[in-house]
């Protein structure tokens, strides 16, 4: 009969019981007697993986979720690497940075500039319009 106990068997134990079943005539059912295990199919199971897999499949597996991948640590070389990347790329910052001031710059004083025509057209056409009106 069938225990509903979930046992678990070692993984020499595992491979004798495949090496018997390969080695010998013996039915899985007789074997599964023979041996104490209550669950014949497991057997079978035993042997499947064992054909497919080979002797590893019958280790046993870990449960449960894969944890977090972590990075892997940095050796000194990789550190040297980073620092010299990381000055690489703090001097490409600053040079980006200063043709963006420089940009910037130039376009305040051409708004500046343009300001600067503007109210002078302005002040011309009200000169020009005013000395109209005193001439009517």
């Amino acid at each position: 009969m069938r225990s509903r106990k979930n046992e678990t068997y070692t993984f020499e134990f595992k491979l004798h019981v495949v090496e018997l079943y390969l080695s010998t005539e013996v039915s899985y059912q007789d074997l599964a007697l023979s041996v104490g295990v209550n669950n014949p199919p497991l057997i079978t199971k035993w042997v499947n993986d064992f054909r497919i897999a080979g002797p590893d499949a019958l280790r046993p597996k870990r449960k449960g979720r894969c944890s977090k991948v972590s990075k892997p640590k940095e050796s000194k070389s990789t550190n040297i690497e980073t620092v010299s990347n990381n000055s690489e790329y703090l001097k490409q910052l600053e040079d980006e940075n200063l043709k963006l001031r420089i940009e910037n710059a130039y376009l305040k004083e051409l708004r500046r500039l343009r300001l600067e025509e503007e109210t002078l057209l302005k002040k011309q056409r009200e000169s020009s319009t005013a000395s109209e009106e005193t001439s009517n």
